[in-house]
């Protein structure tokens, strides 16, 4: 657990020429005429304003919604297929993408504009993003202090849980909830930043080795893997639909996690969201597994 937090910080001091290598390869060509930032994904919009730097953004996806001034800025259509003409009319000086924009490099070449291509899926990652997001728009020194604080609250968290026994944990980010009972559930594996601060938290992933991110569980293999405690993650909050939303884990009752009553359901959109905000994803997992320690964490 506590490697984790090292290893973190580690690949983030030494590897950090290799990251920014990546990122500045993928850049187009720049205008001197053009201004401002778009962001096409809600972590890198997060990460923009928590620099400080939102006075810049010029656009935004439909699914940036947080800050709640992110709301105010134009609208360049969804995550992955953003409206052009849009694009173009804002002018911008960069767009920042993710991995899975790299489709729309050759239109975005086409079209004279600028991006960059900024990878979010790993802890080291986001903390890497926040160092290079912070130098391109001109906020260096926030950037470094963004990361220090991460550095500071996950080291904190490894201290507070050091000496507490890890459970096996089944972290759940999607199922049809429509249908009254487990279907196309959706776990999070091991290489995924949830899967790294559910380490960092105190726990063991049980989901691991597995070829997707967030493969596809069926009700047999949940009840192969018989996790010590499930976290279910939903984007709202699951106070009113709680008695709905637990019912088909009560299901199976030969479930360990059941059994102990260790079945929780935290609701909020910004858990899948990578960016600033992951400190209070940590935060949650460290309450849900160790409710004796919430007053510290939150």
């Amino acid at each position: 657990m506590r490697g984790v937090v090292i290893g973190i910080v580690l690949a983030g001091t030494l590897g950090i020429s290799v990251l920014l290598h990546s990122y500045v390869q993928d850049t187009g060509s720049r205008s001197q005429s053009s201004s401002g930032f778009i962001s096409l994904s809600p972590g890198l919009t997060e990460t923009l304003f928590a620099l400080g730097a939102g006075d810049a953004v010029k656009g935004v996806t439909q699914f940036c919604l947080y800050p709640p001034e992110a709301q105010e800025r134009v609208s360049v259509g969804g995550l992955l297929d953003p409206n052009y003409e849009a694009l173009v009319a804002l002018n911008p000086q960069l767009i920042f993408m993710t991995p899975y924009h790299r489709d729309l490099r050759r239109e975005m070449r086409r079209l004279g504009l600028s991006y960059e291509i900024v990878p979010q899926d790993t802890l080291p990652e986001i903390r890497e993003s926040f160092l290079h997001v912070g130098v391109l728009c001109g906020h260096e020194e926030e950037g470094r202090k963004l990361v220090a604080a991460l550095d500071r609250h996950m080291s904190a968290v490894s201290e507070l849980v050091r000496d507490r026994e890890k459970m096996r944990v089944l972290l759940v980010t999607g199922r049809n909830e429509h249908s009254g009972s487990l279907q196309e559930v959706y776990a999070v594996s091991t290489g995924s930043f949830l899967s790294d601060l559910l380490e960092i938290a105190g726990a063991e992933n049980c989901v691991s080795g597995a070829v997707a991110e967030y493969p596809a569980l069926s009700v047999e293999g949940i009840l192969h893997l018989d996790p010590e405690y499930i976290i279910e993650l939903v984007e709202k909050d699951p106070q009113t639909a709680l008695p709905k939303l637990m019912a088909p884990w009560h299901a199976l009752s030969e479930l360990r996690a059941v059994q102990n009553s260790r079945v929780k359901i935290l609701g909020g959109s910004h858990f899948t969201i990578p960016g600033p905000r992951i400190t209070q994803v940590l935060d949650a997992f460290v309450a849900a597994l160790h409710p004796d320690l919430k007053e510290c964490v939150l």
